[in-house]
Protein backbone atom coordinates (compact mmCIF):
# COMPACT_ATOMS: atom_id res chain seq x y z
CA UNK A 1 0.00 0.00 0.00
CA UNK A 2 2.67 2.62 -0.14
CA UNK A 3 2.51 3.23 -3.19
CA UNK A 4 -1.48 4.34 -2.67
CA UNK A 5 0.30 6.23 0.82
CA UNK A 6 2.79 8.11 -1.83
CA UNK A 7 -0.12 9.13 -4.39
CA UNK A 8 -2.28 10.77 -1.35
CA UNK A 9 0.79 13.22 -0.36
CA UNK A 10 -0.14 16.44 -2.00
CA UNK A 11 3.14 17.03 -2.30
CA UNK A 12 4.19 14.03 -4.46
CA UNK A 13 1.08 14.13 -6.61
CA UNK A 14 1.95 18.14 -7.46
CA UNK A 15 5.58 16.95 -8.50
CA UNK A 16 3.86 13.78 -10.43
CA UNK A 17 1.66 16.47 -12.32
CA UNK A 18 4.15 18.80 -13.11
CA UNK A 19 6.78 16.55 -14.09
CA UNK A 20 4.90 13.73 -16.24
CA UNK A 21 2.19 15.36 -17.73
CA UNK A 22 3.72 18.76 -18.36
CA UNK A 23 7.05 18.11 -19.46
CA UNK A 24 6.69 14.38 -20.10
CA UNK A 25 4.02 14.54 -22.31
CA UNK A 26 5.87 17.34 -24.56
CA UNK A 27 8.83 15.73 -24.70
CA UNK A 28 7.45 12.33 -25.86
CA UNK A 29 5.14 13.93 -28.07
CA UNK A 30 7.93 16.01 -29.89
CA UNK A 31 9.68 12.54 -29.75
CA UNK A 32 7.15 10.23 -31.20
CA UNK A 33 6.42 13.20 -34.29
CA UNK A 34 10.37 12.96 -35.09
CA UNK A 35 10.08 8.94 -34.60
CA UNK A 36 6.98 8.65 -37.00
CA UNK A 37 8.54 11.23 -39.85
CA UNK A 38 11.77 9.04 -39.52
CA UNK A 39 9.30 5.93 -39.34
CA UNK A 40 10.68 4.76 -43.59
CA UNK A 41 14.32 4.06 -42.06
CA UNK A 42 13.42 2.37 -38.87
CA UNK A 43 10.48 1.71 -36.48
CA UNK A 44 12.01 4.20 -34.34
CA UNK A 45 7.93 4.56 -32.27
CA UNK A 46 8.18 0.91 -31.82
CA UNK A 47 11.86 0.89 -29.92
CA UNK A 48 10.84 3.65 -28.09
CA UNK A 49 8.12 2.19 -27.23
CA UNK A 50 9.25 -1.06 -26.05
CA UNK A 51 11.70 0.66 -24.55
CA UNK A 52 9.97 2.76 -22.31
CA UNK A 53 7.76 -0.44 -21.76
CA UNK A 54 10.37 -2.19 -20.49
CA UNK A 55 11.76 0.70 -17.71
CA UNK A 56 8.09 1.18 -16.76
CA UNK A 57 8.19 -2.57 -15.32
CA UNK A 58 11.70 -2.17 -14.01
CA UNK A 59 11.06 1.07 -12.62
CA UNK A 60 7.51 0.14 -11.20
CA UNK A 61 9.21 -3.05 -9.32
CA UNK A 62 11.86 -1.09 -7.96
CA UNK A 63 9.19 1.80 -6.75
CA UNK A 64 7.38 -1.31 -4.88
CA UNK A 65 10.12 -2.50 -3.03
CA UNK A 66 10.67 0.80 -1.26
CA UNK A 67 12.09 3.39 -3.78
CA UNK A 68 9.53 6.08 -2.63
CA UNK A 69 11.35 8.61 -4.81
CA UNK A 70 10.71 6.67 -7.96
CA UNK A 71 7.10 7.55 -8.12
CA UNK A 72 8.02 10.47 -10.65
CA UNK A 73 10.33 8.53 -12.71
CA UNK A 74 7.57 5.60 -13.16
CA UNK A 75 5.24 8.30 -14.04
CA UNK A 76 7.37 9.64 -16.82
CA UNK A 77 8.01 5.97 -18.01
CA UNK A 78 4.13 5.67 -17.78
CA UNK A 79 3.56 8.40 -20.40
CA UNK A 80 6.01 7.55 -22.11
CA UNK A 81 5.07 4.11 -23.02
CA UNK A 82 1.15 5.53 -23.27
CA UNK A 83 2.62 8.06 -26.22
CA UNK A 84 4.84 5.96 -28.01
CA UNK A 85 2.21 2.76 -27.93
CA UNK A 86 -0.54 5.51 -29.62
CA UNK A 87 1.75 6.16 -32.89
CA UNK A 88 2.63 2.25 -32.52
CA UNK A 89 -0.86 1.68 -33.19
CA UNK A 90 -1.78 4.65 -35.42
CA UNK A 91 1.18 3.43 -37.40
CA UNK A 92 -0.75 -0.22 -38.30
CA UNK A 93 -2.70 0.80 -40.91
CA UNK A 94 -1.73 0.03 -44.05
CA UNK A 95 -1.30 3.60 -45.46
CA UNK A 96 1.03 4.46 -42.03
CA UNK A 97 2.98 1.12 -41.84
CA UNK A 98 5.85 2.55 -44.23
CA UNK A 99 6.08 6.15 -43.70
CA UNK A 100 4.34 7.53 -40.75
CA UNK A 101 0.80 8.61 -39.97
CA UNK A 102 1.90 12.32 -40.06
CA UNK A 103 3.40 12.07 -43.78
CA UNK A 104 0.59 9.38 -44.64
CA UNK A 105 -1.73 12.15 -43.70
CA UNK A 106 -0.17 15.31 -45.14
CA UNK A 107 1.67 15.51 -48.27
CA UNK A 108 3.88 18.48 -47.57
CA UNK A 109 5.38 16.11 -44.61
CA UNK A 110 5.83 13.54 -47.46
CA UNK A 111 7.65 15.72 -49.58
CA UNK A 112 10.26 16.43 -46.55
CA UNK A 113 10.89 12.74 -46.15
CA UNK A 114 11.50 12.87 -50.16
CA UNK A 115 13.54 15.84 -49.58
CA UNK A 116 15.92 14.60 -46.50
CA UNK A 117 16.33 11.26 -48.05
CA UNK A 118 14.61 8.90 -45.09
CA UNK A 119 11.40 7.87 -47.51
CA UNK A 120 10.97 3.94 -47.45
CA UNK A 121 14.65 2.64 -46.91
CA UNK A 122 12.94 -0.10 -45.12
CA UNK A 123 11.63 -1.36 -48.30
CA UNK A 124 14.53 -0.14 -50.06
CA UNK A 125 12.03 1.95 -52.36
CA UNK A 126 14.12 5.17 -53.27
CA UNK A 127 17.40 6.35 -53.22
CA UNK A 128 17.08 9.36 -51.65
CA UNK A 129 20.14 11.13 -53.12
CA UNK A 130 19.23 12.09 -56.55
CA UNK A 131 23.15 11.67 -57.82
CA UNK A 132 22.08 7.77 -57.01
CA UNK A 133 18.72 8.35 -59.32
CA UNK A 134 21.42 9.87 -62.14
CA UNK A 135 23.52 6.80 -62.11
CA UNK A 136 20.85 5.05 -62.16
CA UNK A 137 19.59 6.48 -64.89
CA UNK A 138 23.00 6.19 -66.71
CA UNK A 139 23.12 2.29 -66.28
CA UNK A 140 19.91 2.15 -67.64
CA UNK A 141 20.62 3.88 -70.59
CA UNK A 142 23.85 1.35 -71.00
CA UNK A 143 22.02 -1.50 -70.30
CA UNK A 144 19.13 -0.35 -73.05
CA UNK A 145 21.69 -0.29 -75.56
CA UNK A 146 22.83 -3.76 -75.05
CA UNK A 147 19.02 -4.70 -75.19
CA UNK A 148 18.58 -2.74 -78.33
CA UNK A 149 20.58 -4.82 -80.57
CA UNK A 150 18.67 -7.82 -79.71
CA UNK A 151 15.19 -6.33 -78.07
CA UNK A 152 13.26 -6.88 -82.14
CA UNK A 153 14.52 -10.52 -82.17
CA UNK A 154 13.18 -11.04 -78.16
CA UNK A 155 10.19 -9.53 -79.23
CA UNK A 156 9.43 -12.06 -81.68
CA UNK A 157 9.91 -15.20 -79.95
CA UNK A 158 8.04 -13.66 -76.76
CA UNK A 159 5.53 -13.56 -79.03
CA UNK A 160 5.72 -17.25 -80.27
CA UNK A 161 2.67 -19.53 -79.33
CA UNK A 162 2.76 -22.24 -76.57
CA UNK A 163 5.16 -22.53 -73.59
CA UNK A 164 8.93 -23.15 -74.47
CA UNK A 165 9.52 -26.40 -72.83
CA UNK A 166 13.47 -25.91 -71.92
CA UNK A 167 13.60 -22.04 -71.81
CA UNK A 168 16.89 -20.49 -71.50
CA UNK A 169 16.54 -17.39 -72.51
CA UNK A 170 14.81 -14.06 -70.64
CA UNK A 171 12.08 -13.56 -72.89
CA UNK A 172 11.11 -17.54 -72.94
CA UNK A 173 11.57 -17.27 -69.19
CA UNK A 174 8.86 -14.20 -69.35
CA UNK A 175 6.51 -16.00 -72.08
CA UNK A 176 6.50 -18.78 -70.12
CA UNK A 177 5.34 -16.73 -66.88
CA UNK A 178 2.51 -14.89 -68.57
CA UNK A 179 1.03 -18.28 -70.01
CA UNK A 180 1.43 -19.73 -66.98
CA UNK A 181 -0.26 -16.92 -65.21
CA UNK A 182 -3.42 -16.58 -67.35
CA UNK A 183 -3.66 -20.09 -67.23
CA UNK A 184 -3.74 -20.28 -63.58
CA UNK A 185 -0.74 -22.29 -63.06
CA UNK A 186 0.38 -19.08 -60.30
CA UNK A 187 3.17 -21.15 -58.97
CA UNK A 188 4.96 -21.88 -61.74
CA UNK A 189 4.24 -18.24 -63.06
CA UNK A 190 6.42 -17.13 -60.15
CA UNK A 191 9.21 -19.51 -60.61
CA UNK A 192 9.38 -17.89 -64.59
CA UNK A 193 9.06 -14.12 -63.05
CA UNK A 194 11.77 -14.85 -60.88
CA UNK A 195 14.38 -16.89 -63.43
CA UNK A 196 13.73 -13.93 -65.88
CA UNK A 197 14.64 -11.62 -63.12
CA UNK A 198 17.72 -12.71 -62.67
CA UNK A 199 19.24 -11.43 -66.07
CA UNK A 200 18.64 -8.16 -65.10
CA UNK A 201 17.36 -6.56 -68.01
CA UNK A 202 16.33 -2.91 -68.12
CA UNK A 203 12.78 -3.77 -69.58
CA UNK A 204 10.02 -2.45 -67.54
CA UNK A 205 6.92 -4.76 -68.51
CA UNK A 206 8.12 -7.88 -66.66
CA UNK A 207 8.17 -5.90 -63.63
CA UNK A 208 4.84 -4.40 -63.93
CA UNK A 209 3.37 -7.55 -64.61
CA UNK A 210 4.71 -9.29 -62.02
CA UNK A 211 3.57 -6.57 -59.57
CA UNK A 212 -0.01 -6.61 -60.79
CA UNK A 213 0.40 -10.95 -60.71
CA UNK A 214 1.64 -10.30 -56.88
CA UNK A 215 -1.10 -7.85 -55.94
CA UNK A 216 -4.14 -10.22 -57.30
CA UNK A 217 -2.24 -13.39 -55.25
CA UNK A 218 -1.01 -11.19 -51.83
CA UNK A 219 -2.73 -7.89 -52.09
CA UNK A 220 -0.94 -4.23 -52.47
CA UNK A 221 1.21 -4.46 -48.69
CA UNK A 222 1.78 -8.19 -49.43
CA UNK A 223 3.17 -6.92 -53.43
CA UNK A 224 5.46 -4.34 -51.67
CA UNK A 225 7.05 -6.50 -49.21
CA UNK A 226 7.25 -9.80 -51.76
CA UNK A 227 8.91 -7.59 -54.46
CA UNK A 228 11.20 -5.70 -52.11
CA UNK A 229 12.55 -9.35 -51.11
CA UNK A 230 12.81 -10.14 -54.60
CA UNK A 231 14.78 -6.95 -55.91
CA UNK A 232 16.57 -6.97 -52.82
CA UNK A 233 20.32 -5.43 -53.05
CA UNK A 234 18.81 -3.89 -56.60
CA UNK A 235 18.95 -0.17 -55.98
CA UNK A 236 19.05 1.15 -59.43
CA UNK A 237 17.20 1.09 -62.47
CA UNK A 238 13.80 -0.51 -63.48
CA UNK A 239 13.25 -1.81 -59.68
CA UNK A 240 13.89 1.48 -58.44
CA UNK A 241 11.23 3.07 -60.17
CA UNK A 242 8.76 -0.09 -60.07
CA UNK A 243 9.35 0.27 -56.14
CA UNK A 244 7.88 3.87 -56.42
CA UNK A 245 4.61 2.49 -57.79
CA UNK A 246 3.93 0.40 -54.74
CA UNK A 247 4.31 3.51 -52.22
CA UNK A 248 0.98 5.13 -50.38
CA UNK A 249 -0.56 7.81 -52.63
CA UNK A 250 0.94 10.72 -51.40
CA UNK A 251 4.38 9.47 -51.53
CA UNK A 252 4.16 7.64 -54.99
CA UNK A 253 2.74 10.84 -56.56
CA UNK A 254 5.88 12.85 -54.97
CA UNK A 255 8.45 10.56 -56.11
CA UNK A 256 6.78 10.06 -59.57
CA UNK A 257 7.22 13.55 -60.22
CA UNK A 258 10.78 13.57 -58.65
CA UNK A 259 11.52 10.91 -61.04
CA UNK A 260 9.82 12.71 -64.10
CA UNK A 261 12.73 15.50 -63.28
CA UNK A 262 15.06 13.65 -63.04
CA UNK A 263 14.65 11.47 -66.49
CA UNK A 264 12.77 13.29 -68.64
CA UNK A 265 12.84 10.69 -71.59
CA UNK A 266 11.17 7.88 -69.85
CA UNK A 267 7.82 8.25 -71.40
CA UNK A 268 6.33 5.49 -68.81
CA UNK A 269 6.66 7.89 -65.66
CA UNK A 270 4.03 10.23 -67.78
CA UNK A 271 1.72 7.84 -68.05
CA UNK A 272 1.91 6.65 -64.64
CA UNK A 273 1.45 10.34 -63.69
CA UNK A 274 -1.30 10.62 -65.70
CA UNK A 275 -3.08 8.19 -63.63
CA UNK A 276 -2.47 9.71 -60.20
CA UNK A 277 -4.71 12.59 -61.71
CA UNK A 278 -7.29 10.04 -63.31
CA UNK A 279 -10.71 9.60 -62.45
CA UNK A 280 -10.18 6.21 -62.44
CA UNK A 281 -8.05 6.69 -59.59
CA UNK A 282 -9.32 9.80 -57.70
CA UNK A 283 -13.20 8.68 -58.31
CA UNK A 284 -14.13 12.75 -58.41
CA UNK A 285 -11.73 14.99 -60.63
CA UNK A 286 -11.73 18.37 -59.86
CA UNK A 287 -10.88 20.60 -63.06
CA UNK A 288 -7.19 20.80 -61.72
CA UNK A 289 -6.62 17.47 -61.44
CA UNK A 290 -8.16 17.00 -65.33
CA UNK A 291 -5.67 20.12 -66.04
CA UNK A 292 -2.97 18.12 -64.28
CA UNK A 293 -3.84 14.13 -66.18
CA UNK A 294 -4.14 16.61 -69.61
CA UNK A 295 -0.33 18.05 -69.23
CA UNK A 296 0.80 14.38 -68.07
CA UNK A 297 -0.83 12.87 -71.04
CA UNK A 298 0.67 15.13 -73.66
CA UNK A 299 4.11 14.59 -72.05
CA UNK A 300 4.02 10.87 -72.28
CA UNK A 301 2.75 10.80 -76.27
CA UNK A 302 5.73 13.57 -76.68
CA UNK A 303 7.81 10.97 -75.01
CA UNK A 304 6.66 8.37 -76.79
CA UNK A 305 6.89 10.06 -80.20
CA UNK A 306 10.83 10.35 -79.60
CA UNK A 307 11.43 6.66 -78.88
CA UNK A 308 11.10 6.65 -75.11
CA UNK A 309 8.43 4.38 -74.79
CA UNK A 310 8.77 0.84 -76.84
CA UNK A 311 12.78 1.03 -75.67
CA UNK A 312 11.84 -0.25 -72.31
CA UNK A 313 9.02 -2.89 -73.41
CA UNK A 314 9.20 -6.28 -74.76
CA UNK A 315 5.60 -6.60 -75.52
CA UNK A 316 4.21 -4.25 -77.81
CA UNK A 317 0.86 -5.36 -77.11
CA UNK A 318 1.60 -3.22 -73.44
CA UNK A 319 2.50 -0.10 -75.27
CA UNK A 320 -0.17 -0.43 -77.72
CA UNK A 321 -2.66 -0.50 -74.63
CA UNK A 322 -0.88 2.62 -73.04
CA UNK A 323 -1.38 4.28 -76.91
CA UNK A 324 -4.85 3.85 -76.87
CA UNK A 325 -6.24 4.53 -73.06
CA UNK A 326 -3.70 8.37 -73.43
CA UNK A 327 -5.16 8.95 -76.83
CA UNK A 328 -9.02 8.28 -75.75
CA UNK A 329 -8.76 10.07 -72.66
CA UNK A 330 -6.40 13.32 -73.55
CA UNK A 331 -9.29 13.10 -76.59
CA UNK A 332 -11.96 13.15 -73.90
CA UNK A 333 -10.41 16.08 -71.73
CA UNK A 334 -10.15 18.01 -75.16
CA UNK A 335 -13.73 18.13 -75.73
CA UNK A 336 -13.74 19.82 -71.99
CA UNK A 337 -11.36 22.35 -73.27
CA UNK A 338 -13.66 25.46 -72.87
CA UNK A 339 -14.59 24.28 -69.52
CA UNK A 340 -10.87 24.00 -68.22
CA UNK A 341 -10.07 27.47 -69.70
CA UNK A 342 -13.67 28.96 -68.37
CA UNK A 343 -14.92 26.94 -65.78
CA UNK A 344 -17.65 29.86 -64.59
CA UNK A 345 -20.04 31.80 -66.11
CA UNK A 346 -22.73 33.88 -64.43
CA UNK A 347 -25.65 34.71 -66.03
CA UNK A 348 -28.46 37.48 -65.06
CA UNK A 349 -32.68 37.90 -63.75
CA UNK A 350 -33.71 41.16 -63.64
CA UNK A 351 -36.92 41.74 -61.36
CA UNK A 352 -38.11 45.28 -59.72
CA UNK A 353 -35.59 45.13 -56.77
CA UNK A 354 -32.65 44.94 -59.26
CA UNK A 355 -30.31 42.24 -60.73
CA UNK A 356 -29.53 38.19 -59.99
CA UNK A 357 -26.83 36.46 -60.93
CA UNK A 358 -26.61 32.92 -60.89
CA UNK A 359 -23.07 31.78 -61.04
CA UNK A 360 -22.63 28.68 -62.84
CA UNK A 361 -19.66 26.16 -62.28
CA UNK A 362 -18.03 23.41 -64.32
CA UNK A 363 -16.94 21.01 -61.06
CA UNK A 364 -18.46 20.63 -57.48
CA UNK A 365 -17.62 23.50 -55.36
CA UNK A 366 -17.83 23.53 -51.36
CA UNK A 367 -17.76 27.51 -51.17
CA UNK A 368 -18.78 30.31 -53.59
CA UNK A 369 -17.73 33.95 -53.35
CA UNK A 370 -18.32 37.10 -54.89
CA UNK A 371 -17.58 41.22 -54.77
CA UNK A 372 -17.33 43.90 -57.06
CA UNK A 373 -13.89 44.58 -58.22
CA UNK A 374 -12.02 46.50 -55.46
CA UNK A 375 -14.27 44.88 -52.92
CA UNK A 376 -13.81 42.35 -50.14
CA UNK A 377 -15.22 38.84 -51.47
CA UNK A 378 -17.81 37.74 -50.08
CA UNK A 379 -19.40 34.46 -49.27
CA UNK A 380 -22.74 33.56 -50.81
CA UNK A 381 -23.52 31.27 -47.90
CA UNK A 382 -25.02 27.52 -48.15
CA UNK A 383 -28.34 26.16 -49.21
CA UNK A 384 -29.07 23.99 -46.16
CA UNK A 385 -28.16 20.57 -47.62
CA UNK A 386 -25.57 18.41 -48.28
CA UNK A 387 -23.36 18.07 -51.50
CA UNK A 388 -23.48 14.45 -52.21
CA UNK A 389 -20.22 14.82 -54.46
CA UNK A 390 -18.21 17.33 -51.69
CA UNK A 391 -19.89 16.12 -48.27
CA UNK A 392 -19.80 19.59 -47.70
CA UNK A 393 -23.08 21.64 -47.58
CA UNK A 394 -23.74 22.60 -51.25
CA UNK A 395 -23.13 26.45 -51.40
CA UNK A 396 -25.90 29.09 -52.87
CA UNK A 397 -24.97 30.04 -56.60
CA UNK A 398 -26.47 33.53 -56.78
CA UNK A 399 -26.21 36.97 -55.46
CA UNK A 400 -27.45 40.08 -55.89
CA UNK A 401 -27.16 43.48 -56.99
CA UNK A 402 -29.20 46.66 -56.71
CA UNK A 403 -31.57 48.47 -59.04
CA UNK A 404 -29.06 51.71 -58.91
CA UNK A 405 -25.88 49.08 -59.68
CA UNK A 406 -23.54 51.42 -61.97
CA UNK A 407 -21.62 49.39 -64.85
CA UNK A 408 -19.00 47.39 -62.86
CA UNK A 409 -16.90 44.18 -62.80
CA UNK A 410 -17.79 41.30 -60.73
CA UNK A 411 -15.50 38.97 -59.37
CA UNK A 412 -16.30 34.88 -58.52
CA UNK A 413 -13.75 32.83 -56.13
CA UNK A 414 -14.68 29.10 -55.41
CA UNK A 415 -13.10 26.83 -53.46
CA UNK A 416 -12.91 23.34 -55.14
CA UNK A 417 -13.11 19.54 -54.69
CA UNK A 418 -9.77 19.01 -52.84
CA UNK A 419 -9.90 22.89 -50.94
CA UNK A 420 -7.81 25.29 -53.65
CA UNK A 421 -9.36 28.81 -53.87
CA UNK A 422 -9.93 29.34 -57.42
CA UNK A 423 -10.03 32.65 -58.95
CA UNK A 424 -11.03 35.29 -59.55
CA UNK A 425 -13.37 34.92 -62.77
CA UNK A 426 -13.89 38.63 -63.86
CA UNK A 427 -17.05 39.41 -65.53
CA UNK A 428 -18.27 42.85 -67.32
CA UNK A 429 -21.90 44.14 -65.71
CA UNK A 430 -23.85 46.44 -67.90
CA UNK A 431 -26.92 47.13 -66.37
CA UNK A 432 -28.96 48.16 -69.41
CA UNK A 433 -27.41 45.10 -71.60
CA UNK A 434 -28.10 42.80 -68.44
CA UNK A 435 -31.43 43.51 -68.54
CA UNK A 436 -31.63 43.94 -72.31
CA UNK A 437 -30.26 39.88 -72.39
CA UNK A 438 -32.40 39.10 -69.24
CA UNK A 439 -35.79 40.32 -70.96
CA UNK A 440 -35.14 38.38 -74.27
CA UNK A 441 -34.54 35.22 -72.43
CA UNK A 442 -37.32 35.65 -70.67
CA UNK A 443 -39.61 36.76 -73.99
CA UNK A 444 -38.24 33.92 -75.71
CA UNK A 445 -38.82 30.87 -72.65
CA UNK A 446 -42.53 32.63 -72.43
CA UNK A 447 -43.38 32.51 -76.19
CA UNK A 448 -46.81 31.45 -75.34
CA UNK A 449 -47.88 34.35 -73.53
CA UNK A 450 -47.10 37.59 -75.65
CA UNK A 451 -50.71 37.96 -76.28
CA UNK A 452 -53.88 37.45 -75.15
CA UNK A 453 -57.96 37.40 -76.39
CA UNK A 454 -60.57 38.46 -74.18
CA UNK A 455 -63.88 39.34 -74.70
CA UNK A 456 -65.58 41.99 -72.46
CA UNK A 457 -68.81 44.53 -73.36
CA UNK A 458 -69.07 43.25 -76.57
CA UNK A 459 -66.05 43.93 -77.90
CA UNK A 460 -62.97 41.79 -79.10
CA UNK A 461 -59.42 42.09 -77.52
CA UNK A 462 -56.16 41.54 -77.93
CA UNK A 463 -54.05 42.45 -74.90
CA UNK A 464 -50.04 42.62 -75.39
CA UNK A 465 -49.52 43.50 -71.62
CA UNK A 466 -46.95 41.03 -71.17
CA UNK A 467 -44.41 42.07 -73.99
CA UNK A 468 -45.47 45.98 -72.68
CA UNK A 469 -43.23 44.61 -69.57
CA UNK A 470 -40.66 43.76 -71.36
CA UNK A 471 -40.07 46.12 -73.90
CA UNK A 472 -37.07 47.15 -73.17
CA UNK A 473 -35.45 43.99 -75.45
CA UNK A 474 -38.19 45.06 -78.24
CA UNK A 475 -37.47 47.35 -81.04
CA UNK A 476 -40.49 46.32 -83.18
CA UNK A 477 -43.73 44.52 -82.77
CA UNK A 478 -45.23 43.10 -85.81
CA UNK A 479 -48.64 41.00 -86.06
CA UNK A 480 -51.19 39.62 -88.32
CA UNK A 481 -55.14 38.88 -87.69
CA UNK A 482 -56.26 35.26 -89.52
CA UNK A 483 -53.11 36.03 -91.36
CA UNK A 484 -49.43 33.00 -91.32
CA UNK A 485 -47.99 36.62 -91.95
CA UNK A 486 -47.77 39.73 -89.39
CA UNK A 487 -48.00 42.95 -91.30
CA UNK A 488 -49.02 45.50 -89.20
CA UNK A 489 -46.85 46.89 -85.99
CA UNK A 490 -47.87 47.84 -83.07
CA UNK A 491 -46.91 51.08 -81.63
CA UNK A 492 -45.46 51.17 -78.22
CA UNK A 493 -43.37 54.25 -76.21
CA UNK A 494 -39.52 52.77 -75.77
CA UNK A 495 -37.78 51.90 -72.63
CA UNK A 496 -34.39 52.56 -73.25
CA UNK A 497 -33.11 52.40 -68.97
CA UNK A 498 -32.23 49.58 -67.48
CA UNK A 499 -34.61 47.05 -65.25
CA UNK A 500 -38.32 45.90 -66.23
CA UNK A 501 -40.26 48.67 -68.08
CA UNK A 502 -43.16 50.35 -65.82
CA UNK A 503 -46.65 50.15 -67.00
CA UNK A 504 -48.42 53.07 -66.60
CA UNK A 505 -51.00 55.23 -68.23
CA UNK A 506 -49.36 55.88 -71.06
CA UNK A 507 -48.36 52.24 -72.07
CA UNK A 508 -51.21 50.59 -73.96
CA UNK A 509 -51.79 47.37 -73.32
CA UNK A 510 -54.35 46.20 -75.34
CA UNK A 511 -56.24 46.64 -78.92
CA UNK A 512 -59.44 46.00 -80.70
CA UNK A 513 -60.05 43.28 -82.98
CA UNK A 514 -62.60 42.11 -85.52
CA UNK A 515 -65.02 39.40 -83.81
CA UNK A 516 -63.95 37.64 -86.78
CA UNK A 517 -60.71 37.18 -85.72
CA UNK A 518 -59.98 33.75 -85.58
CA UNK A 519 -55.84 33.70 -84.76
CA UNK A 520 -52.90 36.37 -84.82
CA UNK A 521 -49.64 35.69 -85.60
CA UNK A 522 -47.03 37.74 -83.47
CA UNK A 523 -43.22 38.58 -84.80
CA UNK A 524 -40.75 40.55 -82.45
CA UNK A 525 -36.87 42.54 -83.71
CA UNK A 526 -35.27 42.76 -80.96
CA UNK A 527 -32.96 45.78 -80.32
CA UNK A 528 -29.63 44.32 -81.73
CA UNK A 529 -31.83 43.55 -84.80
CA UNK A 530 -32.56 39.86 -84.44
CA UNK A 531 -36.17 38.90 -85.45
CA UNK A 532 -38.24 36.07 -83.38
CA UNK A 533 -39.87 33.17 -85.04
CA UNK A 534 -43.32 34.11 -86.01
CA UNK A 535 -45.72 33.07 -83.02
CA UNK A 536 -49.41 31.81 -83.40
CA UNK A 537 -52.06 32.71 -81.20
CA UNK A 538 -55.75 31.03 -81.89
CA UNK A 539 -58.99 32.61 -80.06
Amino acid sequence: MKYLQALGNAAVFQSLRNTALTVTGALCTVGGLVADVLQPIAPFASYLFYLSLAALIFLFIVYRRGKEDLLGAVAFAAVAAGVFGLIVLLQSSEDSRDVGVVAAAVPAVAGLQKRLGIIDARLDSISSDTQSLKESARRLESNSEQVLRSLEEMRERFAGDGLVAEPSSPEEFYRNARLQELAGNYSAARQSYLAYFNFELPLLDPHLRFVDFLKVQEGTAGARETYAMVMDGREEGVPAYVRLLLLPPAQRLAGLELYAEEHPAFAPVYYHLSLEYSELRLGTQSLADMRAEREQLQAFLAADEAGGLLRHLIDQSLAQRWREDASARLAALEAKQSLLDNPVSVSWMVNNAGYTGTVTIAEPAQEVFWNIEGGEPVATGDRGSIDPRTGQPAPRLFFSLPRNQRDTTVEIRYRDLRGELRGPFAFAFEGKRESADANRRILESTSNSWVSFRDYDGQRLLYFSHLMTYRGSIKTIRYGLNKARPDKIYRFPPWRKAGLAPIDADTPLYIKVPKSTRYVTVQLTYNNGDESAVQRFDR
